[in-house]
């Protein structure tokens, strides 16, 4: 189904540690109160958002996918093998593998270097065709890529306007072509919000209200954020109880080993790495297409 550049995309789809004090230090907020085996009254607490996690704050579902792939050991060694290679049919092979158009350098972050995923493995990739027989189809307008990648079939491009990440597939061969958006299938509420967004930003609208939807929640990036921190201190050759004790309950710092041990936190941390390990190895998928 064809959406005229001028026309409005249909709608789709309509841890912590225990204090025995009540006083919580500045920016932490009580989730839950609840009674210890001894009957004492205790507060659960949630430290704020880590200072870290504002190197994400403006990454979307596919940006979050890139940051987790790009730990992938496997990844990270047909990177070296093929990545210089250019657009032969091994790096093809090999980036189809992982559900991209191309290989990405996992040495370079996901706001300075988007990945181009395939529209098949990511809800937020938005196709255009030449529709030269609708009235209000539109060339896109004049616009700089922040990343691209050309094939046979599509000329696949990342744009940033206003704060808000487009991934576009052109199926259009001539730059100047008036361009229809194709329409996502029933149920997929992600990919009709991407284009929403795509109509409003080739339109000169906002894109506020669509957007919303290309990018975790609050929560949801708060949590991503912190896996990414507890997978790259696994990476680096932390253990358990230096992650725990360091990045996921800083306030038991100084906890010995043998008490570590007995403790819920540390159960908790290893349900942490445990995630983040899926997320790297192929659980990313999950972000690109819910």
């Amino acid at each position: 189904m064809l959406c005229p550049i001028g026309s409005a995309v249909p709608s789709r789809a309509q841890g912590c540690g225990e204090f025995g004090s009540s006083r919580l230090p500045r920016g932490w907020r009580a989730s839950r109160r609840e009674l210890s085996r001894s009957g004492a009254l205790t507060v659960a607490i949630c430290p704020p958002l880590p200072a870290q996690s504002a190197g994400v704050a403006k990454h979307d579902r596919a940006d979050f996918a890139q940051e987790f792939l790009r730990r992938n050991a496997a990844y990270r060694a047909g990177w070296a093998r093929l990545g210089a290679a250019g657009a032969n049919a091994g790096v093809r092979d090999d980036a189809r593998r992982w559900g991209l158009c191309t290989l990405f350098d996992p040495a370079r972050s996901a706001r300075a270097a988007p990945a181009i995923w395939r529209a098949e493995a990511a809800s937020q990739i938005v196709s255009l065709a030449p529709a030269p027989h609708l009235s209000d189809a539109a060339p896109l307008p004049d616009m700089r890529p922040c990343a691209e990648f050309g094939d046979d079939h599509a000329r696949n491009i990342v744009v940033d306007r206003d704060g808000v990440r487009h991934r576009l597939r052109l199926l259009a061969p001539e730059p100047d072509a008036r361009l229809a958006i194709l329409l996502p299938p029933l149920g997929d509420a992600l990919r009709a919000a991407a284009c929403d967004a795509a109509r409003r930003m080739i339109a000169g609208l906002a894109v506020a209200e669509p957007a919303s939807a290309l990018r975790p929640s609050v929560l949801q990036r708060q949590r991503l954020a912190l896996l990414l921190r507890v997978l790259d201190a696994s990476l680096a050759g932390a253990g358990n109880r230096e992650i725990g004790t360091g990045i996921v309950y800083p306030w038991l710092a100084g906890t010995d080993a043998a008490a570590w041990k007995s403790t819920g936190e540390r159960r908790r941390v290893q349900r942490l790495l445990a995630e983040a390990r899926h997320l790297a190895a192929g659980g990313y998928r999950g972000l690109l297409k819910p």
